[in-house]
């Protein structure tokens, strides 16, 4: 059975700064990836309502790394789990997972791809259509190709083309609009 995944909301990094922002739903678990910096709190609130859900029905915030425009709203989804690269969080209780590869729900899973920083995962989504990724090895369809943050542009390489190994129909990136693969401008 394939998950439905949604971009809720799509980032930038002009005029302000805001992260792409996504949800998948697999069965009972509803995630959302990437709820950082938006321009209005209310703005992420009312996306997630309008896909159907309140913030409170939300089971699993998954952030691709640990900078505050990916994180900052992580607690507005009062009841999810909340999972990094290395570990899953709720209330008081800290479980790691395995860092290179972890499950959400059967159609929903992460994978290590450092690139933009050290601990850099990218979500994986299989819905009908195919394979989405959400991931911050891409700032959107048309670059930067380098990463000026990107603490080592290698590994980021080697990341990426892990990534497209996997045949993802769809790239989300950090802070862009949602792109068909074959649009992604390697030059």
């Amino acid at each position: 059975m394939a998950a439905n995944f949604t971009s809720l909301l799509v980032g930038y990094v002009v005029g302000g700064v805001a992260s792409s922002v996504s949800l998948a739903i697999d069965g009972d678990r509803v995630v959302v990836i990437d709820p950082g910096m938006v321009a209005q709190r209310g703005l992420l609130s009312g996306a997630v309502a309008a896909a159907g859900f309140s913030t409170s029905e939300v089971t699993d915030v998954v952030v691709t790394h640990l900078h505050l425009d990916h994180t900052m709203n992580v607690g507005l989804f009062d009841r999810a789990i909340v999972h990094d690269f290395m570990a899953s969080y709720h209330d008081d209780i800290w479980e790691n997972h395995p860092i290179d590869r972890f499950e959400l729900s059967p159609s929903i899973y992460a994978l290590a791809t450092p690139g933009h920083t050290r601990e850099d995962i990218s979500i994986f989504v299989e819905t009908e259509e195919g394979l989405v990724v959400c991931s911050h090895l891409w700032w959107s369809k048309k670059g930067p190709l380098q990463d000026p943050y990107s603490f080592d542009h290698t590994v980021l390489e080697a990341s990426r083309a892990r990534v497209l190994a996997l045949d993802p129909y769809l790239i989300v990136p950090g802070h862009g609009e949602p792109f068909l693969t074959g649009e992604l401008d390697l030059a």
